[in-house]
């Protein structure tokens, strides 16, 4: 009798732990076959989630698993399921996932490719961000819209077609993909956000489609081997940062739709030998062409207002530059450093110079102001090589005027036109 007693308080004994182990485990989560799963019993789902102890190698994940007697449907890749998981080489999605979650491969170093099924047609953002040995990506022919970073840091793909269902390409798609050398864009794309393309270090030429209306800040910077650029005629504003960087950029062509450009567009195009402006631009902000150290020539928009801050700054070639007579402003440090200009004429709409505007401009002689009054300047607005060894030309009847100025009888040489 005391047998049975004890051996039926043996069995409750384990009878409760095994209770206490499942609750701890959560009925709702389970390892099978090395794949971490979270159930729906209600939906009858699985979902592939984070593994405690990570993933490692070929990754194959089933259609449907079974658990307590119960089949479920393996619907959905959760947020980050896979991340950071640097053994992981390879992926196989089944065609019932319908859904992944935000960064659910981000940092998978060593995956090489990857399938999305047809059933995907919104894909997350960071997807696969910093998988620096991913070389091929197929997305479903419907996709509809894809999340920004999606292929950000994967410095090992060469080449991406997009699916022709897309609308935009969002931001940061390709950040730090500095193996990219060609990506086709459909025609149904209208709009590429910011940093799309940055530091794409290796792509030389890409195609624009004609219905493209938006292209977001610093979009291509750093892509310093890009060669060539044209707009699409749907384009009316070049944003901020767009080319900064490019050293390679030799050429660029403008449409006449263009109505601004932001600062810092072009900085540092290093390899920009000449520029035309369209007539149609209104607006060009500071340090647009800030270190063109090639650029020798440029045309501005007759009816520009303003040349901005560091527009020009450290551009060391210019030669020569025609102000439009609409300008009623030079922004300061606009020619600093400009050493190879010989000349500038200042239109008679200009009321004002900012500091150091021409400072550094060692080769600056001659300075031709068709102003009667004298325009607004600094004492750091001229270089003083400039004010001791060159010469400040203006009208006769104004003449009087200049020597008297604070400022600009600084110039030792005045004469009368």
């Amino acid at each position: 009798m005391k047998r049975i007693i004890l051996c039926i308080t043996a069995m409750l004994l384990c009878i409760g732990a095994s209770a206490i182990d499942i609750k701890f485990l959560k009925k709702d989560r389970a390892d099978i076959d090395g794949i971490f799963y979270q159930f729906n019993a209600k939906k009858e789902t699985a979902t592939v989630i984070r593994h405690p102890e990570g993933y490692n190698g070929d990754i194959i994940i089933p259609e449907k698993v079974e658990k307590d007697s119960l089949t479920f449907y393996v619907e959905e890749i959760g947020s980050g399921a896979f991340a950071d998981c640097v053994g992981v080489t390879s992926v196989e999605i089944p065609r019932t996932v319908e859904a992944i979650g935000a960064g659910a491969f981000s940092g998978c170093s060593s995956l090489t490719s990857v399938t999305i099924p047809d059933a995907i047609t919104v894909l997350p953002d960071n997807l696969f961000r910093d998988c620096a040995s991913l070389t091929e990506v197929n997305l479903p022919a419907g996709t509809k819209k894809i999340g920004s970073g999606l292929l950000r840091g994967c410095k090992s793909l060469e080449s991406f077609t997009f699916p022709s269902t897309l609308s935009e390409i969002p931001s940061n798609t390709f950040t730090g993909c500095s193996n990219l050398i060609y990506v086709s864009i459909p025609v149904s794309v209208q709009k590429i956000g910011s940093e799309a393309f940055a530091e794409c270090s290796s792509m030389e030429a890409i195609e624009i489609p004609t219905g493209v209306k938006d292209i977001g800040s610093a979009a291509f910077r750093g892509c310093t081997s890009l060669r060539h650029f044209s707009f699409p005629g749907s384009i009316k504003e070049i944003d901020d940062n767009m080319f900064r960087d490019c050293a390679s950029l030799t050429s660029i062509s403008i449409p006449n739709s263009v109505k601004e450009i932001e600062h810092d567009a072009f900085r540092d195009c290093h390899s920009l030998d000449s520029i035309s402006l369209p007539n149609s631009l209104q607006k060009v902000g500071s340090s647009v062409f800030e270190g063109c150290s090639s650029l020798r020539t440029i045309t501005l928009p007759v009816s520009l207002k303003e040349i901005s801050s560091e527009m020009f700054q450290d551009c060391s070639s210019l030669t020569a530059i025609k102000l439009p007579n609409a300008v009623k402003k030079i922004g300061s440090s606009a020619f600093e450093g400009c050493a190879s200009l010989a000349e500038i004429t200042i239109p008679v709409s200009v009321k004002e110079i900012g500091g150091s505007a021409f400072d550094k401009c060692a080769t600056l002689m001659d300075v031709y102001v068709l102003g009667v009054t004298p325009v607004k300047i600094s004492g750091s607005t001229f270089s003083k090589a400039t004010e001791k060894e060159g010469t400040l030309h203006v009208k006769s009847s104004a003449k009087n005027g200049y020597m008297t100025d604070k400022q600009w009888r600084r110039f030792l040489t005045i004469e009368a036109m």
